[in-house]
């Protein structure tokens, strides 16, 4: 019986067997070679989701108060699976299948487990791409729609703060896109020293200087024409909006910050006048791309791929660490709660 990984608080992590479903005729079942979590947003929903508090509404496009009786079985400990992206090699398909055969090597959305089974339109062929590249393509999605929302174009001058996945592939992206130069921010130095490596000018620590007012000094005083913030901490959008030339544009990524104490609207905010950009990539939460109908989800979603594909952007040395399948609930545990030491983790099996 084949196994996954499980968690019931986001804290502590343990494996599960777990029975395959009928194979539908529609359906490729893939033994599992190499997966990786999205550790922002997986953490989130694991452990101070907006949507453990309030309720999402689809038509008014609002959050409302839960009733009490939905508050109480939420409270209750559920399981919930891990994982983000999968590849692996087919080994079963349904009868009406025709894009994939046994034997092939593909990838996916799915969770970390040995075995897993999706109708054919989930699937994407791997070809030349490495798993590597394969599971960095749902960030380097996410980034590549940040930067068209930010209009990042030829000559322009980019920060990006907060240097996890999301936040590396846009200093690729944007680099690729022709901006001029590319600060990198982050606390941690191997997302740093990446970032270096990957196109970024210059990467400074927020923690051990005043990384806004480096942009603003080593930029003539003027600032950055387009910041970036991925990482959900409040101080670190406050510092993306400090850093952008007069009138420039902020570009706010992630699912948060759940905490907007350091977030002063008071200040540069209120006195540079910028543009504040909300990206969302998702397609679950039905908002057209921002240049619809020129440009759909699967439009920006094929152009991510792309890029591997041409090798104008890479994951090789961002998936790190990369542990094996039968020490990953462990390290999983360890990784989620103290992430000093990854970028994206990878598991190996």
């Amino acid at each position: 019986m084949p196994r996954k990984i499980v968690t019931h608080d986001g804290q502590t992590f343990e494996f599960r067997d777990y029975e395959l479903p009928m194979l539908g005729p529609s359906d490729v079942r893939v033994q599992v070679e190499f997966a990786a979590p999205k550790h922002g947003t997986e953490k989130k929903l694991l452990t101070n989701s907006s949507f453990a508090r309030k309720q999402w509404d689809a038509e008014l496009r609002m959050f409302l108060p839960k009733p009490e009786a939905a508050q109480d079985a939420q409270s209750a400990t559920t399981e919930r699976q891990l994982g983000n992206m999968v590849v692996g090699t087919v080994i079963d398909v349904g009868n009406a299948v025709s894009g994939f055969k046994l034997g092939e090597r593909v990838f996916g959305y799915g969770p970390i487990c040995e075995v897993h089974q999706a109708h054919e339109g989930r699937w994407w062929p791997l070809g030349q791409l490495t798993p590597q590249d394969a599971v960095a393509i749902d960030p380097a999605h996410v980034a590549f729609v940040a930067v068209r929302d930010g209009n990042i174009r030829i000559g322009d001058d980019v920060a990006i703060y907060g240097l996890g996945a999301i936040g590396l592939m846009a200093v690729q992206i944007a680099r690729a896109a022709g901006a001029n130069h590319v600060f990198a921010v982050d606390p941690l130095p191997i997302r740093r020293e990446f970032a270096l490596a990957h196109g970024a000018d210059a990467a400074f620590d927020p923690i051990s200087v005043d990384a806004a007012l480096q942009i603003k000094l080593v930029t003539g005083k003027h600032g950055v024409d387009v910041s970036m913030e991925t990482s959900g901490n409040g101080r670190a959008l406050h510092d993306a909006i400090r850093c952008i030339r007069q009138c420039g544009t902020v570009v706010h990524v992630p699912w948060g910050p759940a905490n907007a104490t350091d977030l002063h609207l008071d200040e540069e905010f209120h006195h540079n006048r910028p543009t504040l950009i909300g990206s969302q990539a998702w397609e679950g939460w039905a908002n057209p791309d921002r240049s619809y109908p020129l440009w759909t989800h699967q439009r920006a979603y094929d152009a991510a791929i792309k890029l591997f594909r041409d090798n104008k952007i890479t994951g090789a040395g961002l998936i790190t660490p990369i542990v094996p399948f039968v020490q990953a609930a462990e390290i999983l545990g360890q990784v989620f709660n103290k992430p000093e030491s990854t970028i994206k983790i990878g598991v190996q099996f």
